[in-house]
């Protein structure tokens, strides 16, 4: 994902082939971030942000790191881009990081119910700014709005509001 966003071409040396990394792989394609899965190190191509307006329709399988990261870059693309995923998948919380886009000035359909499926409407550009979300649920809702907050107009500042964030560590 971060080469998705950097300023240039990048390489992912010996990356792993999985379905998730395949996942998420296939769903920056789609979102006009090419990455050639062909052999053992994946180039990938970066967001054109000027780039055509997409359709785009993203499988999220079973990865909650596609589920929960590749929204925000969405926002960053001119288009619709319609998330599902596998069944168990609709159980699996993500809500507060639409929230948080929509706080951000991403519009976000999900029928109100905080979970896949959902679509999320960009327009090239996320205006950005403060946030605060509940990620006692999942560090990854900190994390995938921090990862694509680099690129939002006024950057991102992540507040937690809640229980602690699972992945804390124990040591002090």
């Amino acid at each position: 994902m971060l080469a998705a966003l950097a300023d240039g071409p990048s390489v992912v040396r010996r990356a792993l082939r999985s379905r998730d990394t395949l996942l998420m792989a296939q769903a920056l394609t789609a979102l006009g971030a090419p990455v050639d899965t062909s052999g053992p190190d994946w180039a990938v191509t970066p967001l054109d942000r000027d780039a055509a307006a997409v359709t785009a329709a993203v499988d999220c399988g079973l990865a909650g790191t596609v589920m929960r990261f590749v929204p925000p870059v969405a926002g960053l693309v001119r288009g619709s881009v319609a998330f599902d995923g596998d069944p168990h998948m609709r159980n699996r919380p993500v809500g507060e990081v639409l929230g948080a886009l929509r706080t951000l000035g991403v519009r976000v359909d999900d029928g109100a119910r905080g979970s896949l499926p959902f679509v999320v409407a960009g327009d090239g550009r996320v205006p950005g700014g403060r946030v605060v979300v509940d990620a006692s649920a999942s560090s990854q809702f900190v994390s995938a709005l921090l990862l694509a907050g680099a690129r939002f107009d006024q950057g991102v500042d992540v507040r937690h509001d809640g229980k602690p964030i699972p992945s804390l560590p124990t040591w002090r």
